[in-house]
């Protein structure tokens, strides 16, 4: 594992941030969840992302920690007020977020968390009120930094613009969808993703301001996790859940599986490890938010952190581009 600093937070966080799941309510459950927990900590994980929406698993976490003293070493990434998705009950708003993170605090026994992040938003709704309540939280220790999951720019901007022109603090981090694949459809209300050439101003904002962005989805909700092949063309639900394939599946990212499929077969690796490895190099501070449960998938997401692509090679798995003279002799031919 590696691992990266950010100012205001005294741990290192690993470059790899580990996704916790919204259940594990039974025992049975809850063992399973602590084994993964502790496989990720071996691997070197110390990243955190939870969710008040994730209930009972949000409180697993919390009992984990407790149990394994691991507290005071782990940063926490948590997420709450998240109106817009299907199903939610959540109202955009002060009370809300501030709620939902004491609420929090309690389930993780924690008094604080390094990362506070608000989990959607409500466009039609003005930010004033939220972005002061979130410099409150902070002045009250109980976050260090905070920011917005399926935030766009411009509701980023406004926050940011409120914060600065009334002295207050702005979004120190993001955390949308982020993967090789293209964001196709979205299946659960309110989803924010960089993909896709209509994300090109807000990557190009990120990587100029050097804002940490921990991205969900890393492997497109394992469309590229290397569980679904590109040539399946029947009862793909076999493979991946049918909220991925909606979001995912089309001609565009079945030929971005393809090559990385071409290309893990090169290198002798997962499909994985190739796809995590094009995402670790783009040129925004990225830290990837994955969620493997058994030892070798954990061990393998975080063997992507050593595996170089060229430039090349990762333009040809994005867009099929075939100018890679020099790097192809010898090897079975891509195209």
């Amino acid at each position: 594992m590696k691992y990266r600093t950010l100012e205001g937070i005294p741990n290192p966080l690993s470059c790899l941030a580990y996704g916790t799941p919204g259940s594990a309510t039974r025992e049975e459950s809850r063992a399973e969840a602590f084994r993964s927990y502790d496989l990720a900590w071996e691997a070197g994980f110390r990243t955190f992302d939870t969710a008040h929406s994730y209930g009972a698993g949000e409180e697993t976490l919390g009992m984990w920690l407790a149990s394994r003293g691991h507290r005071a070493e782990a940063v926490l990434l948590d997420k709450g007020c998240n109106p817009g998705q299907q199903g939610s009950p959540d109202r955009f708003g002060a009370q809300t977020v501030r709620e939902q993170l004491e609420e929090s605090l309690r389930r993780l026994r924690t008094d604080h968390v390094e990362l506070y992040i608000l989990h959607r938003d409500d466009p039609k709704v003005p930010v004033d009120g939220v972005v002061e309540e979130l410099n409150r939280l902070k002045r009250e220790g109980k976050v260090l930094l905070f920011g917005g999951s399926n935030w766009t720019l411009r509701r980023v901007l406004e926050a940011n613009a409120y914060a600065e022109a009334n002295g207050l603090e702005g979004f120190s981090a993001v955390s949308p969808a982020y993967s090789l694949a293209e964001y196709l459809q979205d299946p659960w209300g309110g989803s924010v993703a960089l993909s896709g050439e209509g994300q090109k101003e807000y990557r190009k904002w990120l990587e100029e301001k050097g804002l940490p962005v921990f991205c969900y989805s890393p492997l497109g909700r394992g469309y590229l996790s290397g569980k679904l092949r590109s040539d399946v063309t029947l009862d793909k639900e076999r493979f991946i859940g049918p909220g991925a394939l909606k979001e995912y599946d089309g001609p565009v990212n079945r030929d971005r599986l393809r090559r990385a499929e071409t290309l893990a077969e090169e290198k002798g690796c997962s499909v994985s490890r190739i796809c995590l490895a094009w995402l670790l190099r783009q040129p925004m501070n990225l830290f990837p938010i994955v969620a493997p449960t058994s030892k070798d998938h954990i061990l393998d997401n975080a063997e992507a952190l050593d595996l170089s692509l060229t430039d090349s090679e990762a333009k040809w798995l994005e867009n099929g581009e075939t100018s890679l003279e020099g790097e192809t002799a010898g090897k079975k031919d891509r195209f």
